[in-house]
Order: structure tokens, then sequence, then C-alpha cells
């Protein structure tokens, strides 16, 4: 498991001469990172879903596997909290435990909204989603082959003309190694560079996003980039998952190498069915390499019942 050392002149270079950074450059910068990232083939992690509602705090932890290479989620439906006190559904008369236990973990409508069981739904998330910045490759095998195919696929995309001498050039006199430049004019964003800013102890480049079509689709807002790394360190969203408008906050972390989502913050109050949470926030826990073949399973409930991301 390796992430491919991604880092160009863009940045110094620009501060050198005392201009600012090209934007569109940067978050191509951002898109390689995400491009380059390899995963264990099984990763485990725990899902937590907080919300607030009318000044009572409530969470339910999810237990999940992802498959990189399929690109797959794995998980149990049943939230940890309700496997220790299964919930029975309001007008039930169930008296016996087995019966208690077997019609909650089988027979219930697994993330009915109308339910305060799964708070925003089951939440089948994956932890590396990149919320659009890049498109999902499937993990490779980390042979020098596939890591120069990785760079010219990344290049194609950016639609990079650079020179094997040019690209030479700058990374001999900046000491980084250059892999593309970001010249297409047809982008989903017009993006602003906004100077850079401390997130959590790190400098970041912050970048300003409106999308220039398919609003709905494109929801990223804000962007803060790792000045050293180009790892994206944090974004703003407007609307998250498969439905709303309400603006979230996403902070990333890297855990062994890889880059994950660490929590996702609402910055307003979130409906879900009839219940409103004033604050609502998932995190994702534990995360680490899993052994293969161990899946959990895919809860079997209608799309309004789940939260997803989109494809």
């Amino acid at each position: 498991m390796w992430v491919a050392a991604i880092a160009i002149s863009v940045g110094t270079a620009a501060q050198a001469a005392g201009t600012e950074p090209d934007p569109y450059q940067l978050y191509g910068r951002a898109r390689a990172v995400w491009m380059s990232q390899h995963y264990p083939d099984y990763v485990a992690y725990t899902i937590a879903v907080s919300v607030d509602e009318r000044g009572v705090p409530k969470t339910a932890h999810y237990r999940a596997v992802y498959d990189a290479t399929h690109d797959r989620i794995y998980m149990n439906g049943v939230s940890e909290e309700e496997r220790a006190a299964p919930h029975v559904p309001t007008g039930t008369n169930i008296t016996l435990e087995p019966k208690r236990n077997w019609m909650t973990l089988f027979k219930r409508h697994v993330g009915n909204p109308e339910d305060t069981v799964d708070f925003l739904g089951v939440p089948m998330l994956a932890p590396n989603y990149s919320f659009g910045i890049a498109a999902y490759v499937p993990e490779v095998a980390t042979t020098q082959t596939d890591q120069a195919a990785l760079v010219q696929e990344i290049r194609r995309q950016f639609n990079d003309p650079m020179s094997a001498q040019k690209a030479h050039e700058l990374s001999s006199t900046s000491g980084l190694k250059e892999i593309g430049r970001v010249v297409s004019t047809d982008h989903d964003y017009a993006i602003t560079y906004a100077g850079v800013e401390s997130v959590a102890g790190t400098q970041a480049y912050h970048l300003l996003l409106r999308p220039l079509h398919a609003s709905a689709r494109l929801r990223l807002r804000q962007m803060w980039i790792d000045t050293q790394t180009f790892a994206t360190v944090r974004i703003v969203t407007q609307g998250n998952f498969n439905n709303g408008n309400v603006p979230w906050a996403v902070t990333f972390a890297t855990v062994n190498g890889a880059q994950y989502i660490a929590a996702e913050q609402a910055l307003a109050p979130v409906g879900s069915g009839r219940h409103l949470y004033e604050q609502a926030s998932i995190s994702f826990e534990s995360v680490g390499a899993a052994q293969p073949g161990r899946y959990l399973w895919a809860p079997i409930a209608s799309s309004k019942n789940v939260l997803s991301e989109p494809q």
C-alpha cells in the first residue's frame, strides 16, 4: 500500500515570484493525489452517525468493510446500539425476547426514515469517497509500469502538454516532481484562489468553487489543499449524499499512508422524515486493513432509506 509522491512547483514558484498560484492547477494537483491513492484490498471501519434533536444527542455506530478492488461496500445494516437494545416498531406486540431480536434484525424496514433507529438512514458510505474531485481508480499492482500508466492517465485527463524536458527542468530547479499541468479551458467550476490558511495546524491553499453547470451534481463550494502534499484537507459542499441542499463541511485524514474521510459535519439543521436534527455529523472510526472474505452484508432497503453518495 502506497501513495505516489505527487508534488509540483506551482505553489513554490508562484510565491517566489510574488504572484498567486493558478487555482486550476491547484485543483488539478488535488485530483492527481486522489487518483494516486492505493488502499488495502479490504478496509474495515466503523461509521458513527451523531445527531442532536431538541437538545438530545444520539449516536449510532455501524460496522462496515470496503472492497477497494471492486469499489463495493459491505456492512451491518443494524447499528451496534440497536443490536444491544433491539428496536420494536410502535404498535408491534412482541413479548418474547427471541422473537424481538429476530424481528429487529431481519423483518424491520431497515433505515426507515420515520424510525429514530437509523437517524439519517443506513449509512452505506465508503471512507475514500472524493466528492467528485476525481473518478474512482480501481486498485492495481504497484509496479513501475502501473505507476507510469497512472501518471499518463492523469496527464491525459488534465490535457497536459508538458514535455519530458520541461518537466525535468522544473523538477531540477524546485526539487519537486512535476507530473503535469492543467491547461484545459473546459472547466466544471470557476475557481478562485482565496489565500493560504491553517486548517488544524496544516497550511492549506483555500479555493472557492462556483459550478458552471449542473450545480446539483457539482457540489463543491470551498476546498483546502495541503501546500506541501496537495492532499485535500477540507471541503465544503452544497448538499451531501443523495438528497438535500444543506451545506456540509468534510475533513480528511491520512491513515497508514492513504487518504480517507475523517468527519462530515452539517452546517445547518438536517431533516429526515418527520425528524429535524439541529446538528448532524458522520465520522469514520477505526479505519484499517481487513482480512479478505470477512464481509458483512448490504441491507435490503429501498434507496430512500439508505444514506449514500451519488455515483
